[in-house]
């Protein structure tokens, strides 16, 4: 199997496989080389690959991708080539924080090891939730969470997406809380608008994220929520995409 090495993009490495057809929703979801070995089975039926045989194949060669050694790049060039497959790009997405409430408390109360162990067991949760609905863990900050829906794969209900993980988020900790005799509770803020996604970092390492107001407001958001004691807060362009299925313990702020 060719591995992305023999390629210039993502399209003459589908072309290769024989599933050209499928590159143009490949294009349309911003999934660029460096994002092909993060590919699973369910991101590729949101892709729009419905045939099994196809998603066999494509998986076996994803598979490969994942175990191919990495190449040693001392050439300059190479690197510039390296943040190019990373390009940015502008996108509709849905941006969701997610922070551990009391953590202050928290962490001077336990010892270090039960700490790292609730700790582990809140960002599994957390994480779980966020990819099961779609999204993309973007970062952890401290005992926050930055998910992403609409990047790298887009769906047409992102927003919808979001807000359904962040009540069962919620409902989850309460239940965490309860298993662990902690007080444990999360307050979460969600935003919607354009952002820019792509690669950032220095020459020699990117990760892929987003910037943009929306990142600022979702975090402003979810400070807010502890001062209005909402679990939820979400910003008028989400209220707007959902607004006939926005449940009422939802406050909605401009």
């Amino acid at each position: 199997m060719a591995s992305t090495d023999a390629h210039e993009n993502v399209a003459s490495w589908l072309s290769a496989l024989g599933l050209a057809e499928h590159a143009p929703s490949f294009e349309e979801n911003g999934v660029d080389i460096n994002l092909l070995a993060e590919l699973t089975n369910e991101d590729l039926k949101d892709l729009g690959v419905t045939r099994l045989a196809d998603r066999k194949r494509l998986l076996a060669a994803i598979a490969q991708l994942r175990d191919a050694p990495a190449t040693p790049q001392s050439d300059p060039a190479t690197h510039t080539d390296t943040n190019q497959l990373l390009h940015r790009e502008r996108r509709q997405v849905t941006i969701l924080f997610a922070d551990l409430s009391g953590f202050t408390d928290l962490s001077l109360k336990l010892d270090a090891e039960d700490l790292h162990e609730l700790l582990t067991r809140y960002f599994q949760l957390v994480d779980g939730i966020i990819e099961r609905y779609g999204g993309t863990v973007d970062k952890h900050i401290g005992d926050g969470v930055m998910g992403l829906f609409g990047a790298p794969v887009a769906h047409g209900d992102d927003p919808l997406r979001a807000l359904r993980a962040a009540f069962e988020i919620h409902d989850r900790v309460e239940t965490l809380a309860a298993e662990t005799s902690q007080p444990l509770s999360v307050h979460i803020g969600i935003a919607s608008g354009t952002v820019i996604a792509g690669g950032l970092g220095s020459e020699g390492y990117q990760e892929y994220t987003v910037i943009g107001d929306s990142v600022n407001l979702a975090s402003r958001l979810e400070t807010m929520t502890k001062v209005l004691r909402a679990p939820v807060l979400i910003d008028e362009t989400t209220a707007r995409r959902v607004r006939e299925l926005v449940p009422p313990r939802v406050a909605r702020v401009r």
